[in-house]
């Protein structure tokens, strides 16, 4: 002790300017990895690299990604940093379709951090990697054909005709209600039903355990948000900062219900149409029946899995990972793209109402009743859909790890093992060039016409090749049977609660609003 206060000011001086002099030091050699490689970069600020406004929550990630995307609006692609990691973000369609599938060889995994013995739910089709994630993968791929979530959709009925019998007393009223609450209690209700075979009864009871479970994982607290940055951009932080994503009692109700379900269903001999089906099929057989041909457009992607398929052990806690993605990807996604869908009817008046004769005029056809089929061949509702996921990627940004060394074609810049790319869904879906002004709600921007002008990777919703969301046909068709059975129902619009603009959540990776949906709903004119 004594020699600290013998230190005289000039030596604490000193050394206080040879630890400045060696942190800045540091920070202009890892800030100075994109310079090196010729790659045009934006000029991150320390120690934030190019990511400040999300690590002090300012900016949700949507909002942020398109602020780095439309930095360099000539540039096929754009070197970042994630703190002090170098992150490069490809803004280019055409070398997006490389990345995520012509090249996907290079790119496979997604750069998600898990700890699966500190997460047991965490071994999911989100976060595998290597041949687990290419062998899982095509074992599941069968379980969401056309056929198989064909089979399901009297489930969903049954939980839209729920949600209608919940709104008509309010509707009566013309009260104001948060319209994202509503949709996630239909939303689980789905899942419930067609994933874990149970009723959830997430509509009639406010207490419901597993609408607790989605409330449970999606809030977010401050210091949750800056430590899962902090994994993102160094994984070895996990060792250092072992936070759970999932709470402990959330990933003991998911293992239990899943293996109680299980149980009494190979006991009793009970089968059933749904997810669960599927999974104890998979279970026993290491496979699930394909009943649907393979499109041409995955031919290549069920070679390349079968060439690379390893062991894997279908343990319970395995199969409830499978799940519990399901449940979460499943109400999360299709709750907000629903409520996102309303908010944006409801500002544009004549959407809505083109969209309910749409509706009218189909269901006629189809004797009153809203069918498999009869959702399947409504256009403009596709549109409506469409551009709310344009305007509302569930996901605003995709990424990608490097697998393997990969040298970007036409350049000399190589990319190494373990860097991250970037995928900006929102800036793709903000730029005027493929969008024409971008912040109007139009329809017409899937028209046809429309998609003919732009290329294909100007618009990810739910990503592209093998690593897109498996879950896509089941999560549209949950979200337009939602919107058709509201329409035929129910008109919504603004009130003095509704927030223009929304402002986005900065806690959470998923778009979400802030204050909720807020809108005024009443019963439609007959």
């Amino acid at each position: 002790m004594g020699l600290l206060f013998e230190t005289s000011p000039v030596e604490w001086l000193t050394m206080a300017i040879i630890l400045f002099t060696s942190v800045w030091y540091y920070f202009k050699s890892e800030y100075s990895f994109w310079k090196k490689k010729g790659v045009r970069f934006i000029s991150p600020v320390i120690p934030f690299g190019n990511i400040k406004d999300m690590i002090l929550l300012r900016k949700a990630t949507g909002e942020m990604l398109k602020v780095l995307y439309d930095e360099f609006p000539e540039e096929p692609f754009v070197g970042t940093y994630e703190l002090t990691k170098p992150m490069l973000i490809i803004r280019d369609p055409e070398l997006i379709k490389r990345v995520t599938v012509k090249d996907f060889s290079y790119f496979q995994d997604r750069g998600v951090p898990v700890n699966e013995e500190l997460e047991p739910l965490g071994s999911h089709l989100l976060n595998l990697t290597g041949k687990k994630w290419r062998t899982l993968r095509s074992k599941l791929t069968p379980t969401f054909t056309s056929g198989k979530i064909k089979m399901m959709f009297h489930l969903m009925i049954e939980c839209a005709e729920q949600l209608k019998d919940y709104l008509e007393k309010p509707a009566q009223n013309g009260e104001i209600l948060e319209m994202k609450e509503a949709v996630a209690k239909y939303s689980t209700n789905v899942i419930g039903l067609c994933a874990f075979g149970l009723q959830f009864n997430a509509i009639n009871e406010s207490d419901s355990e597993f609408r607790r479970i989605g409330r449970r994982v999606f809030e977010t607290s401050v210091i949750a948000a800056e430590l899962r940055m902090l994994q993102s951009a160094y994984p070895s932080a996990m060792k250092i900062f072992p936070m759970k994503i999932v709470p402990d009692e959330v990933n003991k109700h998911v293992i239990r219900t899943v293996k109680e379900v299980m149980e009494y269903r190979e006991k009793n001999n009970v089968s059933r149409n749904d997810f669960m089906q599927l999974l104890i099929e998979l279970k026993n057989k290491g496979r699930v029946h394909d009943d649907e041909p393979v499109k041409s457009e995955d031919k290549l992607d069920r070679t390349s899995h079968k060439e690379t398929e390893t062991n894997v052990d279908f343990t319970e806690t395995l199969l409830a990972s499978q799940a519990f993605i399901f449940f979460l990807a499943g109400f999360e996604t299709s709750s907000t793209t629903l409520s996102f869908c309303l908010h944006e009817l409801a500002l544009n008046p004549e959407v809505q109402e083109r969209l309910r004769e749409e509706i009218d005029s189909t269901l006629e056809k189809y004797e009153g009743k809203i069918t498999y089929d009869a959702i399947h061949s409504m256009s403009y509702l596709d549109k409506v859909v469409d551009e709310t996921l344009r305007k509302y990627p569930p996901l605003p940004s995709l990424f990608r790890a490097v697998t393997k060394p990969y040298v970007i074609p036409g350049t000399s810049v190589r990319l190494h093992v373990g860097m991250k790319v970037m995928i900006p869904v929102c800036g793709l879906h903000y730029d005027p060039q493929y969008f024409p002004e971008p912040e109007i709600f139009n329809p017409e921007n899937f028209s046809d016409d429309s998609r003919a002008r732009r290329p294909h990777n100007a618009y990810l919703p739910f990503g592209d090749g093998p690593r897109n969301c498996i879950g896509m046909r089941f999560g549209l068709l949950q979200a337009k049977l939602g919107l058709c059975v509201l329409l035929s129902n129910f008109k919504f619009s603004v009130c003095d609660k509704t927030q223009l603009p929304i402002k986005l959540d900065p806690k959470i990776m998923v778009m979400a609003s802030e204050s909720g949906i807020w809108l005024r709903i009443n019963k439609r004119d007959m």
